[in-house]
């Protein structure tokens, strides 16, 4: 499955599964452009490309100014552009709405969907050139299914999904797929934070079985590939099952 001759775009690449998503598509023969917030992080994710020439982009993708420097750079450097993968978020905080405010619930919101709607914004103009290209936001199972006190968290998710399929349909005559997919608890540091937290809170010896940043990378490549041509509008969910039921089968001792 080769990403060779590709450009690929990947937002929140200094940790977690856009690392990995990073790491993968270099291996695949991508030429890569990492965006965050953190310079220090897109630094540390250039180091394990194994010497592959990258692009760091340090920006703020829901900033309008950000996600079209973001687009403009990498037409600068690459001349063109075949991937986005919208994987930018920020957890939320884990409170009742009721006791939610207005600036947290515009934090959320700005990042894990404001800022999924400006890249592809930009992005689906540049593709639009050679009529081709493709789109995935990573979401999460929790915008398919309900949390408690993560009312924000779970609307900013939720609105990726169906920004997704609604985006399809408006990319589809120039021939821009656009997908997403919804992890599940991973093990990626945001995840094992609120895993600690939520122990700690329970008191209960079980843990969910987290799923390897690895496994996730690998579903984004295949939705990226040529070998996904005809899928748009798909929403994969990655989450070891945890979304299709109660099931304590699912959870493991320490």
């Amino acid at each position: 499955m080769s990403l060779e001759g590709k450009v690929a775009i990947v937002t929140g690449a200094g940790s977690g599964i856009g690392r990995a998503t990073a790491v993968l598509f270099s291996q695949m023969g991508a030429k890569l452009v990492l965006a965050g917030r953190r310079l220090d992080s897109l630094k540390g994710t250039q180091l394990e490309l194994q010497g592959r020439h990258v692009l760091l982009v340090q920006a703020d993708v829901s900033k309008i100014q950000d996600a079209k420097r973001i687009v403009d750079e990498t037409l600068r450097e690459y001349g063109k552009l075949d991937i986005l993968v919208n994987n930018a978020g920020v957890e939320a905080p884990f409170k009742a709405f009721t006791e939610l405010s207005e600036e947290e619930w515009d934090y959320v919101m700005n990042i894990n969907l404001k800022g999924v709607f400006l890249c592809s914004k930009f992005a689906a103009e540049a593709m639009r050139r050679n009529r081709c290209g493709t789109i995935t936001n990573v979401a999460s199972n929790w915008g398919l299914i309900a949390a408690p006190n993560a009312c924000v968290y779970c609307a900013s998710k939720g609105g990726v999904v169906l920004l997704t399929k609604a985006m399809a349909m408006d990319a589809a005559e120039y021939g821009v797929t656009v997908n997403c997919i919804c992890p599940g608890d991973t093990n990626a540091g945001m995840e094992l934070r609120d895993l600690a937290r939520f122990t700690e809170e329970r008191r209960a010896p079980i843990i969910p079985k987290l799923i390897p940043v690895e496994q996730i990378a690998h579903a984004i490549l295949y939705l990226v590939s040529d070998d996904a041509t005809m899928a748009t509008g798909t929403v994969l969910v990655v989450d070891n099952g945890s979304s299709s039921g109660e099931a304590p089968r699912l959870l493991t001792k320490k």
